[in-house]
């Protein structure tokens, strides 16, 4: 019986998913989300994050629709924060990080964050389109809000893509561009295409894919990160910096696994909306994941991933980080299901179970605490290393998309799949005339 078919794996997938959830709800602060410290606790003093509040917003909103009680407070909690103090009421936009406390009721930027990000809004976007599907007060707001945004700062048309930041007033673009941003758009706008039932979001994800695709065709299947403002690639980008958490040296190889996961999803969404099946999001998602897999698995005699690799797949970095585990997961379940779909053979579908297999295994083993934290990063010896002031940042959106991916299907959207009752039924087939769901956007009654 594959696992994916198991009562009992699926009930282990919910318990860990449901423990991550209990766990994550200590990061609350009264601003937003905070980070934690190996112990569980807050860290009370931080500047709190914008991209770590609507992750964590998106997250409690998945809560809701997956009917956990205590969820519908908390993503209220980060809609209320996003929308009243990460907000800047001079300029519009979202401040990348703010003070965590209030001074007479007011917020303030936090020392160097008061600039705009793409990467931090693009989680904005995911939060509200969400929290949209979850029928959250306030949502529907949010989600135009940064639609608006997007379209005005950030959507690049001649180049598909998004660019990078912006000084607070917008007056200044940065001379950089890169894919970590453009990647978490794509996910974000895969759910606001569901949501609003408008086509251009899934349009603009397909042409940033499409680049993606075409780059990393050129590297061997290894996905440049850097470029300039013209979209020139910058290989030596951080050679001096090499271990940066946005914006490290090489190619990052828990993004190839993510784009994956985009991939194949946006090419079921597009189907559905009545296109044919694109031969060349397929192939892209196969050969990148195959790099990916060949490059950063057991590379250096233990398990787990290498964290980047330089352009002959040599490892540069060779720390286990958990959200690079966890996206290969997502990458290895979205493969399955395509070859479980008929577009593969029984031997693919048994390659990329047995990846699956092996990963989950690597998870439960090393990364996934018994009370619902994550161990977020290790040596390449799988010895925890402790990671002062960021302990766990990152750990839970990655870690709760992993273990909600393996009961849905490609299409829709993890959100809109929650929403529309298609946890636990997983099947997705092409069909020759697709007929695509009535988006949820402004057509549900608020609670």
């Amino acid at each position: 019986m594959s696992w994916f078919d198991s009562i009992e794996h699926v009930q282990w997938l919910s318990a860990h998913m449901r423990q991550l959830m209990a766990y994550g709800a200590r990061s609350e602060v009264p601003t937003g989300f905070g980070t934690m410290d190996a112990e569980g606790n807050v860290h009370a003093d931080a500047p709190v994050q914008l991209y770590i509040t609507a992750r964590m917003t998106h997250i409690y909103s998945l809560g809701v629709l997956l009917g956990l009680p205590g969820c519908r407070r908390l993503a209220a909690h980060g809609i209320t924060c996003l929308r009243e103090y990460f907000w800047d009421r001079e300029y519009g936009g979202w401040f990348d990080a703010i003070e965590p406390r209030l001074v007479d009721g007011k917020v303030r930027p936090a020392q160097g964050h008061d600039d705009k990000r793409s990467y931090s809004t693009a989680f904005v976007m995911l939060a509200a389109a969400t929290a949209t599907a979850a029928n959250r007060n306030n949502a529907h707001e949010l989600l135009r809000d940064v639609l608006r945004d997007h379209d005005e700062h950030w959507w690049d048309d001649e180049a598909g893509m998004v660019c990078e930041s912006y000084t607070r007033d917008y007056s200044v673009c940065e001379a950089y561009r890169g894919m970590n941003s453009n990647m978490h758009t794509v996910e974000a706008l895969l759910v606001a295409a569901d949501v609003t039932h408008e086509s251009i979001w899934l349009e603009r994800a397909v042409r940033i894919l499409r680049r993606v695709v075409e780059e990393a065709r050129t590297y061997s299947w290894r996905v440049p990160e850097h470029f300039d403002a013209q979209w020139r690639y910058q290989p030596d980008y951080h050679a001096d910096d090499p271990a940066d958490p946005h914006r490290a040296y090489g190619h990052a190889v828990g993004h190839s696994f993510e784009f994956v996961r985009l991939l194949l999803e946006a090419r079921a969404m597009w189907h559905e909306a009545g296109h044919d099946l694109e031969d060349w999001m397929l192939e892209g998602a196969t050969e990148i994941f195959e790099r990916a897999r060949v490059d950063a698995w057991r590379r250096d005699g233990a398990e787990g991933f290498a964290f980047t690799v330089d352009a002959e797949g040599k490892t540069l970095i060779h720390d286990r980080l958990a959200w690079v585990c966890f996206e290969a997961i997502n990458a290895a379940v979205t493969l399955y299901r395509t070859s479980a779909n008929g577009e593969r053979t029984m031997g693919d579908m048994e390659h990329y179970e047995h990846c699956y297999h092996a990963w989950i295994d690597y998870a439960a083993r090393y990364l996934l605490g018994a009370d619902g934290s994550v161990v977020a990063k290790l040596n390449r010896h799988n010895e925890a290393i402790d990671m002062v002031n960021a302990a766990r940042r990152e750990t839970i959106y990655h870690a709760v998309q992993a273990l909600l991916l393996p009961r849905l299907p490609l299409t829709p959207s993890l959100s809109m799949a929650l929403a529309t009752n298609k946890l636990d039924k997983p099947e997705w087939t092409p069909v020759a005339e697709p007929v695509r769901p009535r988006g949820l956007f402004g057509k549900l009654r608020r609670h």
